[in-house]
């Protein structure tokens, strides 16, 4: 029978060959994921080609082209052109599909919203009705719900706000209802970004009101919703496809004039594409290849800004695509961010 001493032996002995053969462990493990670690940091994995799985695209359908010949400098904070992402998906949009009911239920929809009178075909999918009480008149798509409104308040006192105008939240919140009311696509939409701009007459146009005490009108611009942190833009910078004329004659809230277009992307459809460097869309716009706003007409811009972001335009049918936008005081160009290798001919 083992005495004490020799069983406290074996078990320092068993203590140290287990610490020896811990300690070796250790310093393979350490090794194995120095080297991993080091190989990472020296010779990463590049990263995953694009998949571009659905295809060649479309070029974007700007409603200009610039033309060569204007001289542009880069000035932004460290003088150089931005290191964009060298991919991003590229998303479908949502097309929703006819059928035999789409007049009824639009007839019921836009009753809802006293637009009963005067019912006009246009074209397959485009209707139009009239409001009675404003004579404001309503353009439907019954397929997509997209729709414009036009009226002559302008020239009809009678329709501009008899009190004062709500706050920012409620005039929102009645612009979200009417929408539901029309039966709109709403949930892509970024109801905290909503600009709302108190106006009033003067002459024969609105302009920004004095005060809330003056306002008679108010203009709501609504915005989409970040596509994988990107914003998305339309052909004028910092201006929407969805936006209205608003007031309350005799306290009830009125669409006056507007318009809203929403494309909505199908974030199930989608692929990544290979994307621009800042460099070659730089390229681009000295070339003239690219979509200018340039009010002003100058020849000489100074780019303090380059920014990856989604373009869509009232046009748009298949898909949601990125441009590169270069800024400069009173000055902005969207350049296609796709690279013809990507784009069908």
């Amino acid at each position: 029978m083992a005495n004490l001493v020799t069983v406290t032996k074996e078990s320092r002995i068993i203590l140290k060959v287990g610490g020896v053969g811990a300690g070796i462990l250790l310093i393979i493990y350490i090794f194995v994921q120095g080297g991993t670690l080091f190989r990472n940091i020296f010779f990463p994995k590049p990263p995953a080609p694009p998949q571009e799985a659905l295809g060649k695209l479309p070029h974007i359908a700007f409603p200009s082209l610039g033309t060569p010949g204007i001289q542009f400098t880069v000035n932004t904070v460290d003088g150089t052109l931005p290191r964009l992402l060298s991919k991003v998906n590229v998303y479908k949009l949502v097309h929703p599909e006819p059928n035999l009911l789409a007049l009824d239920t639009a007839k019921h929809t836009v009753d809802s919203a006293n637009f009963i009178d005067n019912q006009i075909k246009i074209t397959d999918t485009l209707y139009q009705w009239t409001q009675s009480k404003s004579g404001a008149v309503l353009k439907y798509d019954i397929v997509t719900k997209n729709f414009t409104i036009t009226s002559s308040y302008l020239q009809n006192p009678s329709l501009g706000s008899t009190n004062l105008m709500p706050q920012e939240d409620s005039i929102k919140s009645d612009i979200g209802g009417f929408l539901q009311t029309l039966n709109a696509k709403v949930t892509n939409l970024d109801m905290g970004k909503a600009k709302v701009e108190y106006l009033q007459l003067q002459g024969n146009g609105l302009v920004a009101a004095q005060n809330l005490g003056s306002a008679k009108y108010a203009r709501v611009t609504l915005s989409q919703k970040d596509v994988d942190s990107l914003h998305i833009i339309y052909d004028i910078p910092n201006d929407s496809l969805m936006k209205f004329v608003i007031s309350y004659p005799g306290s009830s809230f009125q669409v006056l004039e507007g318009e809203f277009y929403n494309h909505d992307p199908d974030l199930t459809q989608k692929s990544d594409y290979p994307i621009k460097t800042a460099g070659q869309a730089f390229e681009d716009l000295k070339s003239g290849n690219a979509y200018m706003i340039n009010p002003q007409n100058l020849t000489s811009v100074d780019i303090t800004n380059v920014e990856l972001k989604y373009y869509l335009n009232r046009d748009s049918q298949q898909f949601l695509l990125p441009v590169i936008v270069f800024t400069g005081i009173t000055f902005t160009a969207y350049v296609e961010a796709i690279p013809l290798t990507s784009l069908t001919n």
